[in-house]
């Protein structure tokens, strides 16, 4: 495949491929005010990569760093145009996603143990740009990276990684990769200090159809030539979608047109709305590039040689533990396929009660719901789910549909909300109406989430349902409102089909990296936050430690037969290897791996594959290890495991 650092054109047929061409405008204009603005390394130890990556090499700042006087305690001129633009773009995705220093959420940025080492505006009034920081007010490099390559090649990672091998242990220098800045995470920023190295993999484009793919080291046979398209790791989802659209073809993707679709996203699992019928994006992952830590290129693949790198990438990948992925070829689904939508929504002021009767008739509704092939959201205002299968997306015949929502629909109607059951022509039309207008400006707050894998058996009877209610019902009140409940229904191969779609090559449980529990579960349960900008480190542990103490509880919900989705967790979970991957067996299988390609353990990133309880401690991690180790010091305290 061509991989580019620019971002190409993409056709652009008709209205309905409109905002593919508005975002690649965009993204164009602030790439070129980057590359204008950056400065290229000089000095010390950077002056030869910089060479070897023949002037790749940039600095970096922190996104607001031109609205303040003071930057790394030294007095700096701020430039006003710019920082007029960070303030009016400051929940814009597409502006973040166009810049290394763009994280749409701004923990990556903040360093979370010490809150005067950050350059973040103030955003408590949701309603008007950010207010200019005062004269007096200073911006730290906070967890920003100080430099970062602009990959456009294998060989600009393999430099990278020569360079941190070398440097690492005498300069204290080491890695970053970030795509795109949707990570709540905090695994793609630099924390402290001055030595991060970033691998900013957001320019590298490209994208590639086949008819008949056959995975490498696979005969025709195994594979059966399925439809597939290889996606650079650049690549944002909305534009994957627009790409397979030209082909009638459909491919898995995420809730937000920026999020890099051969990223971190498949790296942890992947669900989408249309995950019960198709599986997670790494169920359909067909084959990999990668660069390994010990700096070789490989191909790899169910079929051939690295077939364990393959299964601990997808699932287990996250924050580079096992490499750099530079392409993944994703599975397609020939079409067009009508997609069938149900879009309820209840008024914004629905009292507290009427919130829980429509949380829980969604509860009573959702493993019929999925059986039938719809997914996507369960929340406390409003349901917004798809559905491909034939029998339901009738575009001759809106019945089914209608029928299979009528109770829910009933119930916001009854309630004074709205209705919207229909079916369209293809998935690209129903992602274009019910999902990109929402998901265009949602970054800018510091989110903080915590899941947990529901199992389809607590759906089954009424004990299950009450555990639930309970559960959310005991929350309480002044840190949690029942209207901010927002649940994926996004499981994999819940659906009841006699097509088995990705399930031959990838999907059969124990074939990736990802918690076998997505497989037995129904809902990813979510709770979560909004630190405020300026919260004090004591006011940080209070909530971090609550927040901890609801995570045991989403835990206890659901005992050993529950988990949790690696990239949307609390990253101050306790137990985060079973978590996230399953029992400890499943952990050291992932472990094993690593040392195989990584020994030397170049790659680290918090609470990936291979992090170290020691770790903690180390300069390295110290805006998140400090408040781990207060957090525990807490819950020990208070009794808690």
């Amino acid at each position: 495949m061509k991989l580019s650092h620019v971002g190409e054109a993409l056709p652009v047929i008709g209205t309905r491929y409109s905002w593919v061409s508005t975002i690649l405008l965009i993204t164009a204009i602030f790439a070129a005010s980057i590359a204008a603005a950056a400065s290229t390394a000089s000095g010390t130890i950077w002056t030869s990569l910089n060479t070897t990556l023949t002037g790749l090499l940039r600095q970096s700042e922190p996104l607001s760093r031109q609205c303040f006087h003071n930057f790394a305690g030294q007095p700096v001129a701020v430039d006003e145009a710019a920082c007029a633009a960070v303030r009016s773009n400051y929940t814009t995705n597409l502006f973040r996603d166009a810049r290394p220093a763009g994280y749409m959420n701004p923990q990556s940025e903040m360093c979370l143990s010490d809150p005067a080492d950050q350059c973040i505006l103030d955003t408590a009034n949701t309603t008007a740009p950010p207010c200019l920081p005062s004269p007096s007010a200073a911006c730290g490099r906070g967890a920003v990276p100080a430099y970062y390559v602009e990959v456009q090649s294998a060989s600009d990672v393999v430099a990278a990684l020569d360079f941190a091998r070398a440097h690492r242990d005498s300069d204290g220098v080491y890695l970053v990769v970030k795509n795109s800045g949707h990570d709540y995470m905090t695994r793609n920023n630099g924390g402290p200090g001055g030595n991060a190295l970033m691998l900013w993999m957001h320019r590298l484009k490209g994208m590639d159809f086949h008819e008949s793919f056959v995975p490498d080291g696979c005969s025709s046979a195994e594979a059966k030539g399925m439809r597939a398209m290889t996606v650079a790791a650049g690549e944002s989802t909305g534009d994957a979608f627009a790409f397979a659209a030209v082909y009638d073809s459909l491919v898995l993707g995420g809730y937000s047109p920026t999020i890099a679709l051969s990223g971190g996203w498949i790296l942890g699992g992947g669900h989408g709305p249309l995950a019960p019928v198709y599986g997670l994006g790494a169920d359909r992952i067909l084959q990999m590039r990668v660069v390994t830590p010990d700096g070789m290129e490989r191909v790899v693949a169910a079929c051939n040689e690295h077939a364990e790198l393959f299964r601990a990438l997808r699932g287990g990948g996250v924050g580079g533990a096992f490499g750099v992925v530079l392409e993944a070829t994703h599975r397609l689904e020939p079409g067009p396929l009508p997609i069938a939508v149900a879009s309820l929504r209840l008024p914004d002021d629905a009292p507290t009660e009427t919130v829980l009767e429509w949380i829980e008739l969604q509860a009573r509704s959702s493993l019929r719901w999925g059986r039938e092939g719809w997914g996507g959201h369960v929340a406390g205002l409003y349901l917004t789910h798809f559905n491909p299968l034939p029998a339901i997306a009738n575009l001759r015949d809106t019945a089914a549909a209608t029928a299979s929502m009528r109770e829910a629909s009933d119930f916001v109607l009854a309630h004074g909300g709205t209705s919207i059951v229909e079916v369209l022509a293809d998935y690209l039309a129903a992602w274009n109406k019910y999902v990109v207008p929402g998901a265009t400006k949602t970054a800018g707050n510091a989110r903080f989430i915590s899941s947990r894998l529901i199992p389809k058996d607590m759906f089954t009877d009424e004990a299950g349902i009450q555990r639930i209610m309970g559960f959310l019902k005991s929350l309480p009140t002044d840190r949690w409102n029942p209207r901010n409940l927002y649940v994926p229904a996004a499981t994999p191969f819940v659906a009841h089909t006699n097509k088995t779609y990705g399930r031959p090559l990838s999907s059969a449980v124990g074939t990736s990296a990802v918690h076998p529990a997505w497989y037995t579960s129904l809902w990813s349960l979510s709770t979560g936050f909004t630190l405020p900008w300026n919260a004090t480190y004591g006011e940080r542990l209070d909530t971090f430690t609550w927040f901890t103490e609801l995570t045991q509880q989403q835990e206890g919900l659901t005992g050993e037969k529950g988990g949790s989705y690696v990239n949307e967790a609390n990253l101050f979970t306790q137990d985060w290897r079973e978590a996230w991957w399953g029992s400890r067996e499943d952990y050291e299988r992932l472990v094993e791996t690593k040392r195989k390609y990584d020994p030397d353990g170049l790659m680290n990133c918090w609470k990936c594959v291979g992090f170290e309880d020691e770790d903690l401690v180390g300069e390295r991690f110290r805006c998140q290890g400090k408040l781990q180790i207060a957090i525990d010091e807490s819950l020990a305290q208070n009794g808690s495991k």
